[in-house]
């Protein structure tokens, strides 16, 4: 049988992680779900992550936390990144940053499972390639991984469509995350790696990206300083099933899944 994988975008503070504690354990259950990954780059309110926010979600059920450009919001994620092999960030960061840009872990069945981070270039700063830090990190996964799965966190789809395009055949999936906005190119390409431009977030959709709608369209009207606030209710999730032939490593499907808020609120 196939490994199944449930993939969760950016979990947007409160409203995430309270929409997860509501649906992770049925979708996990529901779908005979292997092992869970999940962007944490926005869980401490909507920015960086804290230990405590972590653990809440690692004890839903979440077995690896990426990141991204809100990677060090929190100052304290700077110590707790090398201390817990369960967070990883993006690669290409700067050599100087702590942490690690990829991980393995291995399901209850035993099987292993690398997951890699990396972040865009477009719009998103003067990063490492993130096609070449691929290349890069491919070479040091051993032997003995039966699945490969990319987090590229990334504001252009192309970007996201090429980096799966150079990969086909080399993992199991890319998957696109940081727009909090779903895409719906769910596919599998000719080399049997699965790919989506993004998985979308778990949050508020009434909002914009998660954040209160009053603040967000201040700064766009406006153009002044204003601190954006994540919504803090009404959290829906929006994930992605992956199933992977752990023989060959090569992706058999890819589904989009949602939960919406009405959906979750009877279960909180």
């Amino acid at each position: 049988m196939p490994l199944n994988i449930l993939i969760i975008g950016d979990i947007i503070g409160k409203a995430g992680r309270r929409a997860l504690r509501a649906g992770l354990p049925e979708l996990i259950d529901r779908h005979m779900v292997d092992f869970v990954v999940a962007n944490g780059e926005n869980l401490a309110a909507g920015f960086g992550l804290t230990g405590k926010c972590a653990n809440e979600i690692f004890n839903l059920g979440v077995d690896v936390l990426t990141n991204g450009n809100h990677c060090w919001d929190q100052k304290e994620f700077l110590k707790l990144i090398d201390q817990d092999a369960r967070f990883v960030r993006p690669a290409n960061f700067t050599s100087f940053a702590p942490g690690r840009g990829w991980t393995v872990r291995e399901t209850a069945a035993g099987h292993r499972i690398a997951v890699i981070n990396l972040i865009g270039q477009t719009f998103m700063g003067g990063w490492a390639c993130p096609f070449l830090t691929a290349d890069a990190v491919l070479a040091q996964i051993p032997d003995d991984v039966d699945v490969i799965l990319v987090d590229i966190h990334a504001e252009a789809s192309s970007e996201k469509m090429g980096l799966a395009w150079y990969l086909d055949g080399r993992v199991s999936c890319v998957y696109g995350t940081h727009t909090h906005v779903p895409t719906c190119d769910e596919a599998i390409l000719p080399k049997g790696t699965a790919r989506q431009s993004d998985v979308g977030m778990t949050g508020s959709y009434q909002s914009v990206i998660g954040m209160k709608v009053d603040i967000a369209l201040k700064r766009m009207v406006q153009k002044l300083p204003q601190r954006f606030e994540p919504v803090e209710r009404g959290g829906e999730i929006r994930a992605t099933l992956l199933r992977v032939d752990a023989a060959t490593g090569k992706a058999v499907a890819i589904e989009r899944l949602m939960m919406s808020a009405e959906e979750l609120e009877g279960r909180r």
